[in-house]
C-alpha cells in the first residue's frame, strides 16, 4: 500500500471538490463528508451522518476487484434523507493519516446513464398506469408467485375497494363460491405458463354478482424468466342476459311453430269434420225441401245444429288458447290458499253431484302471478279429475306444494281412470283426445291451456299416472319474473 502523509488542509480541499466524498476509518465509522456529499444526500451543512459507511452502500452491483493498491469500484443505490434514492458509482482509495490511522476515501459519482434509465422507466410506468386507468376494461398484474399486486382504476371502481383489500388473493373472497371451480380448471395453464381464459361471477360495489370474462397472459423477462401474469376482466353480464333472452325467444319461436303445426292439423281435421257434417245434412234438407219430402228434416236439423255448436266450441276454445300470452293480465300477488277456495266454490255443483272430496294442504304460498289464469289452471285440472273419475269409487283430489329454489312446485293428484304412459306427451297438445265424444264431452284443449299457462309463469308441467289407479299432475311456477308475464 502506498504511504500518504495526511495534511490538515485536506478537508478544506475536499469541501471545494465537485464530487461527493466520504471518509471512513478502519471500523467503517464515518469521520468526514464534504459539501457535495451533504448536498447529494440532502444533509444539513454541518451534519455528520451517524452510523457506518455500509449504511449508505447496502446494495453493491457491478463490483470491480482491487487494482493492486486496494482500490475498489461498484455501483450502488444511495438512500437520501427524504426517503428517495439515487444511483451512483463508488470508488475507494485507502490511505494512512499523519497519526498512523488507516482511512478509506469513498468518491461518489452520480451515474447519469442509470438516472436517465430510471427516469425513462418511471415515465414508462406512469404512461402504462395512465393508459390502464383510462381503459374501461379491468386490468391486473401478478408477480411470479401469481399473487396480484396491481389493479387499474376500472377494477377498483367496479369493486368499490382499495388496493390493500384486493392485493394478493384478497379479491378471490368476492368470487361466487360455486364458481371457484373455474380457477381450478386453469391451474394447468398456470403451471405451463400458458395463455388462458375463463368465466366466473364477481361481486361489484353494490354486492351484486356480475358475470366476468377473464383473460390472462404470462409475462417473461429478457432472460426468459417467468415474471407473472398480466390480464384483463370484462363485465359480460349484459351479453349473458342478451344470450339468455335470445335463447328464450328461440324457445318461444319453436313453441309457436309447434302450435302453428297443431293448428294446421286442427284446421284440416277437427274443424273440417263438423263442417262436412253440416254441409252433408244441409244438402239433404235442401233436397227434402225441393221434393216436398219433410220426413227426417227435424233429425237432419238436429245434426246441423250439433255441428254448428261443435264448431262454435272449437273456435271459442282455440281463441281462448291463443290469448293465454297476449291477453293475460299483469302479474300481482296471489294468495293460493284463497284462490283454491274460490276454485272449489266455482265447481261446487260438480263436487256435490259426484261426491268428490277435495283435500288442499296447508301452507299454500303467496306468489306473483296472473290470478285469472291460475284459477283456470287449477279449475281445468280439478274438473278433469272429476270428469275422468273411476266408476268404482268417488273421486278424491289432493293438492299440495313444494318450495324449491326459485320455484313453487304444485301437485294435483286424483284417483281416476289414469293415463297410459305412451299418452303422457300427447295430452298436452291442443285438441288431442284419448276418448270419443260419446265417452267424455269436450274439445280436448283443457290440458293444452294448462301447459301454456304454466309456461307463461316460467315453469313446466308433466304427468305421472297408473292406469285405473289415478294421475298426478306436477307443475312449477317461478317465484320471480322479469317481464311481468308478457311475451314481447
Amino acid at each position: 500500500m502506498k504511504n500518504i502523509t495526511f495534511y490538515s488542509s485536506l478537508f478544506d480541499f475536499l469541501d471545494g471538490y465537485s464530487e461527493a466524498v466520504l471518509i471512513g476509518d478502519k471500523s467503517s465509522k464515518i469521520v468526514y463528508v464534504n459539501k457535495a456529499f451533504r448536498k447529494l444526500c440532502l444533509l444539513k451543512s454541518d451534519e455528520l451522518p451517524s452510523g457506518t459507511v455500509s449504511h449508505f452502500f447496502k446494495l453493491k452491483v457491478n463490483i470491480k476487484g482491487e487494482d493492486g493498491e486496494g482500490n475498489l469500484q461498484w455501483e450502488s443505490n444511495l438512500s437520501r434523507t427524504d426517503g428517495s434514492t439515487v444511483w451512483i458509482k463508488v470508488s475507494t482509495s485507502p490511505f494512512i493519516s499523519e497519526t498512523g490511522d488507516t482511512l478509506t476515501v469513498y468518491t461518489l459519482t452520480t451515474n447519469t446513464t442509470l438516472e436517465q434509465l430510471q427516469s425513462l422507466l418511471k415515465e414508462s410506468e406512469k404512461r402504462f398506469e395512465t393508459l390502464a386507468d383510462a381503459s374501461p376494461v379491468m386490468i391486473w398484474m401478478t408477480d411470479k408467485n401469481n399473487l396480484t399486486y396491481y389493479f387499474n382504476k376500472s377494477w377498483l371502481d367496479f369493486r368499490g375497494s382499495t388496493f390493500e383489500e384486493e392485493m394478493g388473493i384478497g379479491w378471490l373472497q368476492r368470487v361466487r363460491p360455486d364458481d371457484m371451480g373455474a380457477f381450478r380448471k386453469i391451474s394447468e395453464f398456470l403451471e405451463r405458463f400458458e395463455h388462458y381464459s375463463c368465466e366466473y361471477r364477481l361481486k361489484d360495489h353494490n354486492g351484486v354478482y356480475k358475470s366476468i370474462l377473464e383473460i390472462g397472459t404470462p409475462r417473461f423477462l429478457p432472460d426468459k424468466t417467468f415474471a407473472g401474469y398480466m390480464g384483463s376482466c370484462l363485465d359480460i353480464s349484459e351479453m349473458k342476459s342478451a344470450q339468455q333472452e335470445l335463447a328464450g325467444y328461440t324457445k318461444e319461436l319453436k313453441r309457436s311453430n309447434e302450435e302453428l303445426e297443431n293448428f294446421a292439423y286442427v284446421a284440416s281435421h277437427d274443424m273440417q269434420e263438423p263442417l262436412r257434417m253440416i254441409a252433408s245434412y244441409t244438402q239433404l234438407i235442401q233436397k227434402g225441401i225441393e221434393t216436398n219430402r219433410t220426413e227426417g228434416l227435424t233429425e237432419f236439423m238436429k245434426y246441423v245444429t250439433d255441428g254448428v255448436t261443435r264448431m262454435q266450441s272449437l273456435i271459442s276454445d282455440l281463441l281462448q288458447f291463443s290469448r293465454v300470452n297476449s291477453k293475460g293480465s299483469a302479474f300481482a300477488e296471489v294468495n293460493m290458499q284463497e284462490l283454491l277456495s274460490v276454485v272449489t266454490t266455482n265447481i261446487s255443483e260438480k263436487i256435490k253431484e259426484t261426491g268428490a272430496v277435495v283435500k288442499i294442504a296447508d301452507g299454500m304460498p303467496t306468489l306473483q302471478a296472473d290470478r285469472t289464469q291460475l284459477m283456470r289452471l287449477f279449475q281445468n285440472l280439478m274438473e278433469n279429475a272429476i270428469k275422468f273419475r273411476s266408476p268404482e269409487r268417488k273421486p278424491i283430489i289432493e293438492i299440495s306444494v313444494e318450495d324449491t329454489q326459485g320455484f313453487f312446485v304444485f301437485h294435483v293428484k286424483d284417483n281416476g281412470i289414469g293415463i297410459e304412459k305412451k299418452f303422457y306427451n300427447r295430452i298436452f297438445v291442443i285438441f288431442q283426445r284419448l276418448h270419443t265424444r260419446d265417452e267424455y264431452e269436450g274439445t280436448g284443449i283443457g290440458l293444452a291451456v294448462c301447459k301454456k299457462i304454466v309456461e307463461r309463469h316460467g315453469g313446466d308441467i308433466r304427468v305421472e299416472s297408473v292406469a285405473n289407479e289415478g294421475s298426478e299432475f306436477i307443475f312449477s311456477l317461478r317465484k320471480q319474473h322479469s317481464n311481468n308475464g308478457f311475451t314481447e
